[in-house]
């Protein structure tokens, strides 16, 4: 077994910064290690998950596969709009203004569970024609799953934007123990759950839903109370007192919302790409939801990153130290190359081993197999700038540039090449997945030429 701690001690000792300044070795270290612990336990219990639901049938993995990409859609809205809140609240404490800082998370809590709570009510309201819009024409099996987790899914909206404020809160704080803990709580209790309701009760796609709002539910509840504890150095005060800060809001929004379009127009790309995909049949659909299961192995590290970047340039921007958000940014992106070659190659030789954990019929098997070898090999070359390097951006406050390119890459590359390839072409599913590859180059020669010109270091946040 890997001896966490001296992996955490040499890890620090091969990618250390030569020059320090607002954050040390340690510091980063710190901050880093249990998000990286968090992406991958996700990783894992996320295999794991799909593995089960595999056990039911391809149909249930198939009509779970719909709703998850829906779900994820509004996940990444939430989720942005929480970074737009730690962007704030990191300059704030940058700049040693506390009080600002609880006012900050105490705003971005309401705001954005009050868009949780809305966006379930809709859903739930119209919940049958929004399916159909959704999924198209499917097979009757996979549309009937696809009904029954999307009745339970939806009302965990609002626990997940508690959870997402305040993990992305704490990571500004510096403390991402709390949020590797509260995550490990939850996917523990969603995994032990499912697996008692779906091999136990037989219960099948409706335990899992059953299991995945229930741990939700409870550790959203739980991290809404600690961001209330004064020991903390941000926290929220006066949690029932309600009254709305629209100037606080609005510095929130400006981050947070073209942060959200990015990401909601980004997912709602991909939910166009599972349409497509749906017309190439169950086989592709079962193989897309494998791959999109298993490739976060791949980039597990880059994604840690990407989230504590956040922190560490958002505190320089607000301490004023724009040459020290400059070299962390450049120490990061390093670091993510030299680790994703090395992932990315072990991906590579354990492919058929990682795809054959499934049990999926040998159409699918194979489908998905090829497939997780392209997302690979464009994982090496492209991922790190194209998803870390933006995040730092975003972290200056420069979220409409990033919105803009990604916005105009997905649209342009992504979904454009994937109907050229996948169905003019007659790729089918590979087709979709070399698409994607386009779409990370061109992002990343966008996102390196706007760090390059330096622009971002001039916007004001607070």
């Amino acid at each position: 077994m890997i001896n966490l701690i001296e992996l955490k001690q040499n890890s620090m000792r091969i990618f250390g910064l030569k020059q320090e300044g607002l954050f040390t070795n340690r510091m980063i270290s710190n901050l880093l290690f249990p998000i990286l612990i968090e992406q991958i336990m996700i990783v894992a219990i996320g295999i794991a998950d799909i593995m089960m639901i595999a056990h039911v049938s391809e149909t249930a993995v198939a009509g779970i596969s719909f709703i998850t990409t829906f779900d994820n859609l509004i996940k990444k809205l939430i989720s942005a709009l929480a970074i737009g809140g730690s962007i704030v609240i990191s300059q704030y404490i940058g700049k040693n203004e506390l009080k600002s800082a609880n006012k900050a998370m105490k705003m971005a809590f309401y705001s954005i569970f009050s868009f949780a709570s809305f966006a379930c009510l809709i859903l739930f309201i119209f919940q049958k024609p929004f399916l159909t819009l959704l999924t198209g024409n499917i097979e009757a099996d996979v549309m009937r799953n696809a009904k029954t987790y999307f009745s339970l899914s939806l009302f965990s909206y609002p626990f997940f934007a508690a959870y997402y404020v305040a993990s992305a809160s704490f990571r500004a704080m510096c403390k991402s123990k709390i949020s590797m803990i509260s995550l490990l709580i939850m996917m523990a209790m969603n995994l032990i759950l499912k697996a008692i309701l779906i091999y136990v009760f037989k219960l099948g796609v409706f335990g899992a839903g059953v299991s995945t709002l229930f741990s939700v539910v409870f550790v959203g509840t739980v991290m809404t109370v600690m961001m209330c504890m004064p020991l903390n150095p941000v926290h929220i005060e006066k949690f029932f007192y309600i009254k709305f800060d629209f100037t606080m809001i609005k510095r929130i929004f400006k981050i947070g919302i073209p942060n959200s379009i990015e990401n909601g127009m980004f997912q709602f790309g991909l939910l166009i790409l599972q349409r497509l995909t749906a017309s190439f049949g169950t086989a592709s659909i079962a193989a897309n939801a494998i791959v999109k299961s298993v490739s976060p192995i791949s980039f597990t590290v880059a994604g840690s990153y990407a989230l504590a970047i956040v922190t560490i340039v958002g505190q320089c921007m607000g301490a004023g130290k724009t040459d020290q958000a400059v070299i962390y940014t450049k120490h990061i992106l390093k670091t993510n190359y030299i680790i994703a070659l090395f992932i990315n190659l072990g991906c590579i030789v354990y492919n058929h081993q990682l795809i054959g954990m499934f049990n999926l019929s040998q159409e699918a098997s194979s489908l998905a197999s090829s497939v997780f070898y392209v997302y690979c090999i464009g994982a090496i070359f492209f991922y790190p700038t194209s998803f870390v390097l933006p995040n730092a951006l975003r972290a200056s406050g420069d979220t409409k540039f990033t919105m803009t390119a990604s916005m105009a890459t997905m649209f342009g590359a992504r979904i454009g090449m994937a109907f050229v390839l996948g169905k003019y072409m007659n790729m089918g599913l590979f087709g979709v997945w070399l698409a994607m590859q386009l779409d990370w180059a061109i992002r990343s020669v966008l996102f390196i030429f706007r760090f390059k010109k330096g622009k971002w270091k001039e916007i004001k946040v607070i």
